[in-house]
């Protein structure tokens, strides 16, 4: 998945628990949930925030009332932004001490804020993908900010409490000791063990 997190063969700790929700805790949930934007015809909410000890995850929830026009992608591809970039879903995140995320960054190291989506689903009408933040912010306010041309949405923020985001943070489960994911290469599988004198042993 990552082009990086390997020194001398060996797993850099430190990049893979900032790319992702650590498997090993138990998040508090935070009734966060905001409208980002919307019109008469469309709208886009940060729903879901849980906090874990080294960042948070949330739900991206896009709605519209219809499908979109013909001619324009289907809205699963522009939330997942597959296809043309022309009027993409555009979101972003500043904390209070001035660092910034988006899904608009280039190729390289990882940056101060790791801020990526996930995985997800919908149809015609309805999309969620999940997102991941590291780190927590710091105290102060958090700043959401979204726009997607294609929708009919333009630019506006909101605003979370980054302090409240933290407190949460302290009430994290952790189950056992964290350690990275496995990313080595695997041996191939064995052999099915298949019937002798079958059409498939004999294949």
């Amino acid at each position: 998945m990552w082009h990086v997190g390997f020194t001398d063969g060996e797993p850099d700790q430190e990049f893979f628990r900032r790319m992702s929700a650590p498997e090993n805790e138990i998040p508090v949930a935070l009734p966060l949930n905001a409208l980002l934007g919307r019109t008469d015809d469309a709208a886009v909410a940060l729903t879901g925030l849980q906090v874990f000890s080294s960042g948070l995850t949330f739900d991206l929830a896009v709605r519209v009332r219809s499908p979109l026009e013909p001619g324009h992608r289907g809205l699963s591809d522009l939330v997942f932004d597959h296809g043309e970039t022309s009027g993409r879903l555009l979101l972003g995140v500043e904390f209070a001490d001035g660092r910034r995320g988006s899904n608009v960054h280039g190729p390289g190291d990882p940056p101060d804020v790791v801020f990526h989506p996930g995985g997800g689903g919908g149809g015609q009408l309805s999309v969620d993908q999940s997102w991941w933040l590291n780190p927590l912010p710091p105290d102060g306010p958090v700043r959401f900010v979204f726009s997607c041309a294609a929708l009919g949405i333009d630019e506006s923020s909101i605003e979370l409490d980054g302090s409240a985001i933290r407190r949460a943070a302290d009430d994290v489960v952790t189950l056992w000791p964290w350690s990275p994911p496995d990313r080595g290469e695997r041996p191939p599988p064995p052999p099915p063990d298949l019937p002798a004198g079958s059409w498939f042993s004999g294949s």
